[in-house]
């Protein structure tokens, strides 16, 4: 059942013409940027290609770096496939001459003097010197052909310009099939000058490579073919230097060079490793993959061990898991969880590939484990107090359960209960939602690594094949808000960062045909053979194709609520799968608006509140960004006072561009006995940033434009000034502290209930209770920034009175055509409501787009898009049918 990845040398490529159906496609956005760059008179454009491949840093801050300054993406405006690229010749100091490369791989096309290099170009405030520009072609050996480019001054259209090979003035050895990269030559340009590319490929008529943007087919046949080689490059720079020496003798074992240092690095990252921090997220995991990949008994890649390495990798191993691997705890439930979900699974993970390591060593085999029965969280933190007589030295951690029934277990049969409680793990994720850590900046990459720990090493071909069907259901959801690389929707444990990114978006890029990654948390994820099936690159990659849709599904973390706790579940959050938590997001290509809304009287984990995200994304800047935040007014139980925090808790209501959000005034929440519940004082307020191109404060809002997308946030609150004068002529009698039955029944609302802080980055609320409205659109739905202002600020929003002064209902009806009345008590958590009815929290789908699809528990996901169509079956019946 396993697909098995077939390694291929990067040759040259011949690629048939394509049928007209077969769109084009932008490469992804990081790795279609890589091609683009600058150089002065003594440089070409792929000089520090290596370089920028393979510095970590890159992924983090790609267009930060000086070198990339002159370099934008526009996703507003583009003849082709998502975006363009924008060059600003102002932005690049000294460099002469400008271009792209035509892979960044050294995989080249046979061409010959038939085919034509074809772009198109936007230039905008260009002087008539710089009508004609020098072009200059240079193939892999550093040859070069010349040409000129002429009328390139565009006056702002879009206009394709064709290059025949065969016009080029070549020199005697210039090789056509190895056409490496083209730069261009121009007069100093004006500061305000710019320049965009998009689509460029070569072409002869019968046949398109592009460079750029690309088939389906042409993506999917390169990614698999440069493979090998984006794995060894970034290897190559990480045996060099890396985060830690371990992942130094990773790279080296791996690239099967310098094996005697490695093995050293090996030996020595071990020291202390052993009974210490049994829970830290990279020892273990990095022992088992070390060992099955690289041991003389059983590794792939067998004799890169010395003798000595193994048996210190062998005894660090039982030592860090002997304890922790209980087999009692395998047969419990599988939504009883240790410490934070990416915890949980690492030990449950790590528990099933020692296992099928141990029961494989002549040593180890028939090693007896403790399991001592006592319930999960094993030296999570310290041992605690377990009742009266019970020694706490001597507990080893757990919790106070008995659940020992006296047998002795191998570590065969712990393998065996582990690989059961696996399968089961990952069909009821896929049956009610997934993660509870969903999109962490922090969080996800660690889930994902013990995700692949147990595709690529869990031993179990079933086992294998559920997990990868997992991964691919878990990539889907991704994508679904995922564009550019920046995550919309919901998020959970994002913590401090309004602004942060999701560690996944590298392991993806590489998916997609990007770098590879070795830095420590992601080094593992390209030499696994898990391949992203084509419906889902398409949906990656064509966000402009998938146009505007909601996209709801069901989200877990929702405690089963239980009081007393069951024995042996101390150190542990006990799930209830039916959570009645919604997430929804709005998605379009220029930028998504996200929530996640919780039923009123769900009760919470302590991981289910963690670092809680709501709010609006612009796909073509990170950092442009509306975010609900809190600002902290005390110091927390470790004596800080951060300065932004999301440790709040947010009720809301959203109906596609338009979401609700205020601090909650009380929820209900069960944590493990080491989990402080603690609620810090706070104040209220708003990320805005500096990234916007425009922000208008008007009519009691806040209106911000970045390019074509536009946004608006309102804070809600009564003018008490306004209103207490009112009552003084109006209220009388019983009433005279409260609203008169003969009030109006609404009340005027504050202009301006907040005020600008840090840099005019944030708004802080006057009260920490007010609701927020934030308000989506863009250039196509309202034609101008002028119109938006306009049709926001007729939208009738109104704030109802109740009894007690500043206890109000807020109604607002959107400005989009046929958009529902949003009714949201703000005086209490009644439930939301659209056109007077209720929000349903317990949402009849797990996942439900135009895209994927899956009826609550079923099993069943059909994802589809473009004519392609994938169907994944989670059902215990439908594998056993397989096998």
């Amino acid at each position: 059942m396993k697909k098995t990845l077939t390694t291929l040398a990067v040759t040259a490529l011949t690629f048939c013409s394509y049928a007209e159906s077969d769109k084009y496609l932008d490469n992804f956005y990081g790795p279609e940027i890589q091609l683009f760059g600058t150089a002065d008179t003594s440089q070409q454009l792929g000089n520090d290609l290596k370089q920028r491949l393979t510095a970590p840093e890159y992924f983090k801050n790609a267009y930060k770096r000086e070198h990339h300054q002159a370099f934008s993406h526009d996703f507003s405006d583009k003849k082709v496939g998502d975006l363009s690229i924008v060059y600003t010749p102002s932005k690049a100091k000294s460099a002469s001459q400008f271009g792209f490369m035509t892979n960044l791989w050294g995989l080249y096309s046979k061409l010959d003097e038939s085919f034509s290099i074809k772009i198109h170009l936007k230039t905008e405030h260009l002087a008539d010197t710089q009508r004609n520009w020098k072009v200059q072609i240079i193939d892999s050996k550093g040859n070069t052909a010349k040409s000129l480019l002429k009328e390139v001054n565009t006056k702002g259209e879009w206009k394709e310009f064709i290059l025949p090979l065969k016009d080029f003035n070549k020199s005697k050895d210039f090789d056509l099939t190895t056409i490496k990269l083209c730069m261009f030559q121009a007069p100093k340009f004006a500061n305000k000058a710019r320049i965009k590319f998009d689509f460029a490929r070569f072409d002869n008529g019968e046949k398109v490579i592009g460079i750029s943007d690309k088939t389906i087919t042409q993506i999917r046949a390169e990614q698999k073919v440069t493979k090998q080689v984006r794995i060894n490059r970034a290897f190559e720079a990480s045996a060099k230097k890396a985060h830690h020496p371990m992942v130094s003798a990773f790279a080296m074992l791996y690239l099967n060079k310098d094996l005697t240092k490695a093995n050293k690095l090996v030996r020595e990252s071990l020291i202390g490793w052993g009974k210490t921090n049994p829970w830290g997220l990279w020892e273990t995991q990095v022992i088992c993959r070390t060992y099955l990949l690289y041991s003389n008994r059983c590794g792939k890649f067998k004799g890169r061990l010395e003798a000595e390495t193994e048996k210190l990798l062998l005894k660090t191993l039982w030592d860090r898991t002997a304890l922790k691997n209980d087999i009692h705890w395998a047969r419990q439930s599988t939504w009883w969880m240790d410490g934070s979900e990416n915890h949980d699974l690492s030990a449950k993970a790590n528990n099933l590939v020692s296992s099928r390591i141990f029961m494989n060593e002549p040593e180890y085999k028939d090693k007896i484990y403790p399991d001592y029965g006592f319930g999960g969280g094993y030296h999570y933190g310290r041992s605690g107090y377990y009742g009266k007589g019970i020694d706490a030295e001597s507990r080893h951690g757990g919790g106070r359960a008995d659940l020992s029934d006296g047998k002795k277990y191998t570590a065969k049969d712990h393998y065996i209960a582990w690989t059961k409680f696996l399968k089961e793990y990952f069909r009821e994720r896929a049956k009610h939602g997934f993660f509870m850590e969903r999109h962490s900046y922090t969080y996800s990459k660690h889930t994902m690594n013990m995700v692949d720990l147990i595709y690529a090493y869990g031993g179990d071909e079933k086992l294998s094949d559920l997990v990868g069907d997992f991964m691919t259901l878990y990539w889907a959801d991704w994508v679904q808000a995922g564009a550019a690389g920046i995550t919309g929707g919901p998020k959970t444990r994002f913590h401090k960062l309004a602004v942060g990114s999701n560690c996944n978006r590298g392991m993806l890029e590489f998916l997609l045909g990007g770098p590879a990654n070795t830095g420590i948390w992601n080094y593992w994820n390209n030499i696994n053979d898990y391949e992203l099936p084509e419906v889902v690159q398409l949906m990656a990659l064509d966000r402009e194709g998938m146009k505007n849709f909601v996209y709801q599904s069901r989200g877990i973390g929702e405690e089963v609520g239980t009081q007393p706790r069951p024995l042996g579940l101390e150190r542990t959050t006990a799930i209830n799968p039916n959570s009645r938590f919604l997430k929804y997001v709005y998605v379009t290509p220029l930028y998504t608006l996200g929530t996640q809304m919780d039923h009123p009287q769900a009760i919470h984990s302590h991981l289910s509140k963690a670092g809680r995200w709501h709010g609006m994304t612009v796909t073509a800047d990170n950092n442009a960004k509306i975010v609900p935040v809190s600002f902290p007014t005390e110091a927390d139980f470790r004596g800080k006072t951060d300065p932004v925090s999301l440790e709040v808790m947010n009720r809301s209501l959203q109906s596609k561009n338009t979401l609700i959000v205020q601090r909650s005034r009380g929820y209900t929440a069960i944590h493990p006995d080491w989990y402080p519940q603690y609620k810090q004082r706070t104040e209220m307020g708003v990320y805005l940033g500096k990234s916007w191109d425009e922000k208008i404060e008007q009519d009691g809002w806040i209106f911000l434009r970045k390019g074509d997308v536009y946004a608006a946030v309102k804070v809600v609150l009564r003018d008490k000034n306004f209103e207490d004068e009112k009552k003084k002529k109006k209220t009388k009698g019983t009433q005279v502290l409260f609203h008169g039955p003969k009030d109006d029944p609404t009340v005027k609302m504050l202009d301006k209930p907040y005020s600008w802080i840090r840099n005019d980055e944030y708004i802080k609320f006057n009260d920490r209770f007010s609701p927020v409205i934030i308000q989506a659109g863009d250039k196509k739905q309202f034609v101008s920034f002028s119109n938006f202002m306009k049709k926001v600020s007729q939208s009738n929003c109104q704030l109802y009175k109740t009894v007690v002064p500043t206890f109000n209902i807020l109604t607002f009806t959107p400005p989009d055509e046929a958009a529902p009345e949003m009714e949201f008590n703000a005086a209490n958590t009644a439930i939301p409501m659209l056109d007077g009815k209720a929000i349903n929290y317990e949402y009849p789908m797990t996942f439900e787009s135009p895209y994927i699809k899956s009826k609550y528990g079923s099993g069943i996901i059909d994802i589809q898009y473009d004519g392609k169509k994938l169907e994944l079956d989670f059902n215990e019946s439908f594998w056993n049918k397989l096998f």
